[in-house]
């Protein structure tokens, strides 16, 4: 299966996907890249920022990727 087949499964599945998700679950390093790649292809994905904190308690923002109207294209 490619890879990002795997992305479109797991937001039709989960409803949301962050790179750290990606990167464990799948060993999928460019996800930013799949859903670009899914957005022309008609999927209504979007973007949200979250802050969080890393290991050592800095805070960051990541991008959460939601999938909405239940996966249908536009």
């Amino acid at each position: 299966m490619k890879q990002k087949q795997i992305i479109l499964i797991h937001l039709e599945t989960k409803g949301s996907i962050d790179s750290m998700t990606a990167i464990v679950k799948y060993g999928i390093t460019r996800l930013a890249s799949y859903i670009f790649h899914l957005r022309c292809e008609g999927y209504a994905i979007e973007s949200e920022r979250k802050k969080v904190r890393t290991r050592q308690g800095a805070k960051t923002s990541i991008t959460v990727y939601k999938l909405k109207n239940n996966g249908e294209r536009y």
